[in-house]
């Protein structure tokens, strides 16, 4: 071999070996690339969505090529019980849903739902939020599978009904469903109704097929899934209001490194901060985007909506009265809100 030709082949073999270097860095790097799945079952255009592109354009910045956050609305990933499944399991890494579909997995999750708490969303943040809440809440999931990393108060809780309810005597006999809590299943009993658990992707055949008479949700579910074509009617009872739980698998968590853990937590902090003013806009809009499209919109009447508190006043007290690590955290979530009450 001339030294000519010795040369040649010692340069093909380095520039193989560069080769063979930038394609291992390559793999290394995308082996190392963390996938983040957020679940949410509504559509794009709302609140859920919202604070899940908040949290995925602060973590993909703040950790470039390090984690990838990919967002599936409107129930992608499944119904709410596959989803919470999903999240136990560590196949689904953060889903978001309100903490009364988890109360199977801790019956703590069932106390948001409590009625005649709350004035409105902007108070229940400031109840979700304080450190005494949660000290004594967002830990409960931890040793089931999952954490709360976040909550955002979206919408006050209304019925949407394919009859009307004017008053207090027209739940008598109605089905409709609830998230499941036992809160929920009481609360409608006291009103003369049933509550019918139900994940949100069966609600409209449901209604559709009259199984079901309405559905306790909120307008960022009435509006984009276009409830007025079947239950035009929204009662607005001034009862309770919709939380959010963002919950990140404890299995899939564990297993990040201590700064991406970091991130994601100070992330969700900071979209849960920015949410409340949006929701707060978006809720009144929405209100008046049900009206436009044809549906309606009704009040209790002071007498009416002054005896709905009489009779749900002690919902909490009577429900949980057997269940002392859930009372617990019910009277602390009673007192806190109490404390953060604005008046005047």
């Amino acid at each position: 071999m001339t030294i000519t030709n010795f040369r040649r082949g010692a340069a093909a073999a380095g520039g193989f070996a560069i080769a063979a270097t930038i394609i291992l860095a390559m793999t290394s790097a995308s082996a190392q690339q963390t996938i983040m799945k957020i679940g949410h079952p509504i559509a794009q255009n709302t609140g859920l969505q919202l604070w899940a592109e908040l949290v995925k354009a602060g973590a993909e910045k703040r950790a470039p090529g390090r984690i990838n956050v990919q967002i599936y609305p409107a129930s992608q990933l499944g119904a709410i019980p596959r989803m919470v499944e999903g999240a136990q399991l560590g196949t689904i890494e953060m889903i978001e849903v309100p903490p009364e579909f988890l109360s199977g997995v801790d019956p703590r999750f069932s106390v948001v739902a409590a009625p005649g708490i709350f004035d409105d969303i902007a108070h229940g943040d400031r109840t979700m939020h304080d450190p005494e809440f949660k000290a004594a809440f967002w830990h409960v999931g931890e040793t089931k599978g999952v954490k709360v990393v976040g909550i955002t108060c979206d919408a006050a809780s209304d019925y949407a009904t394919v009859k009307p309810i004017r008053t207090l005597s027209d739940f008598a006999g109605l089905k409709l469903r609830v998230f499941g809590s036992p809160l929920e299943i009481e609360t409608l009993r006291r009103l003369g109704a049933t509550g019918v658990p139900m994940p949100l992707s069966e609600v409209l055949p449901a209604l559709q097929q009259r199984a079901i008479d309405g559905n306790k949700s909120g307008m960022p579910v009435f509006v984009p899934f276009k409830y007025e074509s079947v239950a035009r009617y929204v009662l607005r009872p001034k009862e309770s209001i919709i939380c959010v739980g963002k919950f990140v698998s404890t299995a899939w968590f564990a297993k990040l490194p201590a700064d991406l853990r970091s991130i994601i937590l100070e992330e969700s902090a900071i979209a849960d901060e920015k949410l409340l003013p949006w929701a707060m806009n978006e809720l009144e809009r929405l209100y008046k985007a049900w009206v436009a499209v044809g549906g309606e919109l009704t009040d209790l009447a002071p007498a009416e909506q002054a005896e709905l508190r009489r009779r749900l006043s002690t919902v909490g007290d009577d429900v949980l009265k057997d269940k002392p690590e859930v009372l617990a955290v019910y009277r602390i979530m009673k007192a806190v809100a109490e404390r953060t009450r604005k008046t005047g």
